[in-house]
């Protein structure tokens, strides 16, 4: 592969690669531990020994993921300040976690001696059917999880190398009626349009004076405004390398990129197991926390001031005045586009105070914790956690909006697209400050944020393969020897299949977490509430509501895509799908996305999800009896 590097990118990479030692050498520590006590449960579940502080940052690090360093970022560049009500009460997801479910769950695996999140309906009901369920639904929303945290980490991983863009050749220029300079280049892949907004209604483009540079690999853009000329800087498109089965191929960074992330995270999770990536979340809990520190501070710093009548406003203020200038729904409700009306506020409030204790990946994390008084001082610590990193990264990315006006926006962005808008600011913070090198610890931040998940879903999904199926359904003998090697294999497996998943991913990651995150919250979260403090639930109630959930879930999810790609349809099969299904809430509602789902009647699926999911679990479980000898074992 021709690898071009770009001015700065080997000061960030050395940087950034310190970071990874360090990664790797808490993964060969780890490894030590998986020699003591059973394999099983050291490699899945660390022997049940994490006290407050490693607790804390390991659930933290694990619920922080590619979608809080990529997608929400993403989100607020794009929407403004109304993301601040999307995301709110996040700050309280530990004391609906931790509280309603932490103790309990402990209690009850200890009890049936389980492992895994499956392990502890198998054993509460002993219904072998049911842990694979479990299973089988952990494996479905994991792996479109795992797909678009290799993408977040592709990106990240692509900032940092920053190769240089492909060869172009400028065949053509026009004005658009949206007031856009387009620019259409010839590339080694085909012809590419790059576009510019025009900044006012007075500016005018410049043909004659708008220079491309072959060396830089750029258009500088004249835009005359007021009898002044500005430049714009439009950037040759990316690189690609061919691929037979993806059309267009994948850009070079990114793949470079997200195979450099993909190693590094499988290897370390393959090699260490559970203490691998408990201790590595520790590093990286504390490398995410005083990354987005550092970032908002230079943030505010780097928003240029605004005069306006009354006075001149710096920082923070500046950045939302800027905003303001741009678009007056930046800085109100519901945001561009309705994004965030008074049903979907609910919802996301729901969404996230609620589902953060649905997600399988935590429970593991409350299975593992030494004793009660270890959970209660970690749940401090986590809230605090929380409020100091979101309220961070609102104000990173208020102020990135400020500084990329558009440069990031879909569809328009001349730089790139939203996702990658965290990695990008890092870069453009540092060389501002005259400090390339510290480009490699801001990046790694968010990079941290996605290792940290992806290892602890690899793991999830391995140890459903491994204990669920394996052990528990095919083979209940097997040594601790072949149970190793399976282990190992797995782990190594899912990593790779995920990689090659992630070549051709999803267009806005962010959508793609919060069906992953519904999907398994609302297959999991009330039969897990009922299953550990309801006597009278049954197995058939847990089934009926494990699938009643998730394909609720899942149906919106599909309806929101068949809506999207039928759209303007007129005839076959999309056509009879908008003839047929508009008289649904929320049908033919505008997209920022393909994938995102239809919210009927202005609620987000999990709404609905947890709806039927609360519903058939408690009727099923009231229409059928539960096994008493189990019911005392568990409620003495």
């Amino acid at each position: 592969m021709d690898i071009e590097l770009s001015p700065g990118s080997v000061n960030i990479l050395i940087t950034f690669l310190l970071y990874l030692v360090g990664v790797a050498a808490l993964g060969i520590f780890a490894h030590r531990y998986v020699s003591k006590g059973t394999f099983v449960s050291e490699y899945f579940l660390g022997n049940r020994g994490l006290g407050p502080w490693v607790l804390a940052l390991t659930v933290a690090a694990t619920a922080i993921s590619g979608g809080s360093f990529t997608g929400f970022p993403s989100f607020i560049y794009t929407n403004g300040w109304v993301m601040a009500l999307w995301i709110c009460s996040y700050m309280v997801v530990p004391l609906t976690s931790m509280i309603w479910l932490g103790k309990r769950i402990n209690q009850v695996a200890r009890i049936g001696g389980s492992v895994t999140v499956p392990d502890i309906f198998r054993d509460r009901f002993q219904s072998p059917a049911l842990g694979i369920l479990a299973s089988l639904l952990i494996l479905f929303f994991v792996c479109f999880n795992l797909i678009a945290q290799f993408k977040a980490g592709g990106v990240v991983m692509q900032t940092a190398l920053r190769l240089k863009p492909a060869p172009a050749e400028l065949k053509g220029t026009r004005v658009t009626a949206d007031r856009y300079v387009e620019l259409t280049l010839e590339t080694p892949h085909g012809k590419v349009v790059q576009k510019t907004p025009l900044p006012t209604k007075t500016a005018e483009f410049v043909r004659e004076r708008t220079i491309v540079d072959t060396d830089k690999r750029e258009i500088r853009v004249c835009i005359r405004d007021a009898g002044k000329d500005d430049f714009q800087s439009v950037s040759f498109p990316a690189a690609r390398l061919d691929i037979p089965w993806i059309e267009n191929g994948v850009e070079k960074g990114y793949l470079l990129g997200l195979v450099i992330f993909a190693l590094t995270v499988i290897a370390y999770t393959t090699y260490g197991g559970f203490w691998a990536v408990t201790w590595t979340d520790v590093l990286e809990g504390l490398v995410m926390l005083i990354g987005v520190i550092l970032m908002a501070i230079l943030a505010i710093n780097a928003v240029k001031p605004v005069q306006t009548s009354g006075a001149t406003l710096t920082g923070l203020a500046a950045a939302s005045e800027r905003l303001r200038q741009q678009d007056l729904e930046l800085v109100t409700g519901p945001g561009p586009g309705m994004f965030l009306p008074l049903g979907m506020a609910i919802s996301y409030f729901i969404m996230w105070s609620v589902s953060g204790a649905g997600q399988p990946s935590g429970m593991v994390r409350m299975m593992s914790f030494k004793d009660t008084p270890s959970l209660r001082r970690a749940l401090v610590l986590i809230a605090f956690y929380y409020l100091v990193t979101y309220v961070s990264l609102l104000v990173i990315f208020i102020c990135a909006r400020a500084i990329f006006p558009t440069e990031y926006l879909p569809k328009i962005g001349t730089k790139g697209q939203p996702d990658a808008i965290m990695p990008e600011m890092a870069r453009h913070l540092t060389e501002k400050a005259g400090a390339s090198w510290a480009g490699g610890l801001l990046l790694a931040a968010p990079y941290a944020a996605i290792m940290s998940t992806v290892a602890a879903f690899l793991l999830l999904i391995s140890s459903s393969l491994v204990r669920d199926l394996y052990q528990r359904s095919i083979n209940p003998n097997a040594s601790q020897k072949t149970l190793k090697l399976v282990s190992y294999s797995t782990t190594a497996v899912v990593g790779f299949i995920v990689l090659f998943g992630a070549l051709n991913p999803p267009g806005f990651l962010q959508y793609i977490i919060v069906f992953t995150g519904s999907g398994q919250s609302c297959a999991f979260f009330f039969p897990m509430l009922l299953t550990l403090f309801w006597r009278r639930t049954t197995r058939q109630g847990v089934i009926a509501g494990m699938i009643a959930g998730a394909a609720t879930v899942f149906l919106l999810y599909l309806l929101g895509w068949i809506d999207s790609g039928s759209r303007g349809a007129e005839s076959g099969l999309g056509f009879w799908f908008q003839e047929n299904l508009s008289w649904l809430p929320g049908w033919g509602v505008e997209r920022l996305d393909n994938f995102a789902a239809l919210n009927l009647a202005g609620f987000d699926p999990i709404f609905w999800g947890f709806l039927a999911s609360l519903l058939c679990t408690v009727l099923v479980s009231r229409w059928t009896r539960p096994d008493e000898e189990l019911v005392t074992k568990y409620f003495p």
